[in-house]
């Protein structure tokens, strides 16, 4: 009781000055009164005034020494008291106490300091020197493995639920520091976003984000048409579609008419102006078996055709979709060709220059100071048509007599000469028409009119 009213006392506002001059030998005499025990005191303010003066009034030795009186005023220790309760879960401390006896005697009061110093009453050990799973002490504080926190690392860092996921379902039910979790979906359902699998962090926070189950199952229903491949994606589907064949499911029929045996191209000479021709009818035919609207622009396929270019074309038609397939093919019907005449020794070739597909029409000239050979008619046309052969001849006679060397131009035609073929061009192609609408040949320029003299009159020469 008279500890208690003490302890009361020390914590009464009014002496709060008086409380911050105390130091440890206050509590300890506070200890001290509590196993004395004592009466019923009525009045604690003047309690704690008697006493605080006694402990102020009473010369204090040294710490831990039995005091001069001991051996006169008969000083005996009682037992230890048992140890009392330790003052932490962990890492504590516990005393236990002990009084004093003391005889009567002259000089010695009846106080427990007459014998010995205050703190020699008392007595402290460590106790509850332990960490809870696995921590480690120093017998003041514990170091905790990852995973526990606490001063006695009591606490087990947890994480929490992570939260359950629609169809599908979570593996593990240690939600505590270092545990992990898998998410797993029901039949049909595929994982996406998210982690697969999470683990609770020192942080107390799960690392990744929680997945969800999507349907991953709709090939199921089989909605590729005309044998298009099914692939599942989340929620949905992809079709891979054959040949001929587009569209979410395959349903779109995008094939066009297949094609076989169209002709190729064909040039073909002859010496007659006309030439029949035969080829062979391409074959059109659908994969998906629908009908086809043929169309061409010729009904038979032989035919007799002049000299010139001419189309064939074969149309195949798909209704259902609008697509065409076209064979497109082209007949030439052509003379055979002149071989290259050689421009004469000394002298200038003129051809026509156009139309040469309906004939080669040429002469030519010699430079001045040059004839042909006695006996050579230089007005000579030499011309080469359908046949490929030239006429009257294949070769162009040289110019190969020089003028100033004969001594008489008996039997001798002289040639049409020229002093500069370049600077004379334009007139010696304005001569060759003239003579060419003059000839025989004259049908020729009637039937392909000439516009463009400069353009369409070759002029082959020997540069010396």
């Amino acid at each position: 009781m008279l500890y208690k009213k003490l302890m009361e006392c020390v914590a009464h506002e009014t002496f709060t000055d008086i409380k911050m001059q105390l130091d440890i030998k206050l509590y300890l005499i506070v200890r001290y009164c509590h196993l004395l025990g004592g009466g019923d005191i009525q009045d604690d303010i003047l309690l704690c005034i008697s006493f605080l003066i006694i402990f102020t009034t009473i010369p204090q030795p040294i710490n831990s020494e039995l005091t001069s009186l001991w051996d006169y005023c008969g000083c005996s220790w009682a037992d230890w008291q048992a140890w009392e309760d330790c003052d932490s879960e962990c890492n504590g401390e516990q005393m236990r106490t002990r009084i004093v006896r003391l005889y009567d005697n002259d000089g010695c009061s009846f106080n427990a300091f007459t014998c010995a110093t205050v703190d020699m009453f008392f007595d402290y050990s460590r106790c509850n020197e332990f960490c809870y799973h696995g921590g480690t002490s120093n017998s003041y504080k514990c170091d905790c493995v990852a995973g526990y926190y606490g001063d006695c690392c009591g606490f087990e860092v947890t994480c929490g639920d992570p939260g359950s996921i629609f169809n599908g379902n979570i593996d593990g039910n240690q939600f505590t520091y270092g545990n992990t979790v898998k998410y797993n979906c029901n039949s049909d359902y595929t994982l996406v976003g998210g982690s697969l699998t999470r683990t609770c962090q020192l942080n107390g926070l799960w690392n990744g984000t929680k997945p969800s189950c999507t349907f991953f199952n709709s090939c199921s229903s089989v909605p590729c048409q005309n044998e298009g491949n099914c692939t599942n994606i989340p929620d949905s589907y992809t079709c891979q579609c054959n040949n001929g064949w587009s569209g979410k499911n395959c349903e779109i029929d995008v094939q066009p008419p297949v094609m076989s045996n169209c002709s190729n191209d064909m040039t073909i000479l002859t010496a007659d102006l006309t030439k029949s021709v035969a080829w062979t009818i391409p074959e059109f035919t659908d994969p998906h078996h629908t009908s086809l609207s043929i169309t061409e622009n010729y009904v038979i396929n032989n035919w007799t055709f002049p000299w010139g270019n001419h189309n064939i074309s074969y149309s195949a038609l798909k209704p259902v979709n609008g697509h065409v397939t076209e064979c497109l093919f082209e007949i030439k019907i052509r003379p055979f060709p002149c071989p290259t005449l050689s421009v004469p020794l000394n002298g200038a070739l003129l051809c026509n220059n156009w139309k040469t597909d309906y004939g080669h029409y040429c002469q030519y000239w010699c430079q001045e100071g040059y004839t042909v050979a006695r006996g050579v008619d230089p007005t000579t046309w030499f011309v080469c048509g359908a046949s490929g052969s030239w006429l009257p001849r294949e070769s162009i006679p040289d110019c190969s007599g020089k003028v100033s060397y004969l001594q008489s131009t008996s039997g001798y035609k002289l040639a049409n000469t020229y002093k500069n073929c370049t600077e004379q061009e334009e007139m010696i192609q304005a001569y060759y028409i003239n003579k060419l609408k003059k000839s025989e040949f004259s049908y020729f320029c009637n039937k392909f009119p000439l516009r463009n003299v400069q353009k369409k009159i070759q002029l082959y020469h020997v540069i010396n």
